[in-house]
């Protein structure tokens, strides 16, 4: 995977401690991550360099407003 485990082993924002990639789509890799101040596991989806302008950060920051607004006992 390369280039795409670089983030593994790193803590996001002093918050979020990167355990390992979960998954990889087209436009992103999801990472398992740790929220180092209470424990609680979380997902992190992070856009690949190669997607990194303005179209595609904007259509990445949508779909995570969507998504952030998922209410499901399994989500």
């Amino acid at each position: 995977m390369g280039e795409m485990d670089r983030f593994v082993g790193t803590v996001l924002n002093e918050k979020y401690e990167i355990t390992e990639i979960i998954g990889i789509g087209g436009m992103s890799v999801v990472y398992k991550a740790k929220d180092v101040y209470n424990g609680r596991t979380v997902a992190i989806k992070l856009l690949k360099d190669e997607f990194n302008n303005d179209m595609f950060k904007t259509r990445f920051v949508n779909e995570s407003r969507v998504i952030s607004m998922l209410s499901h006992k399994n989500v």
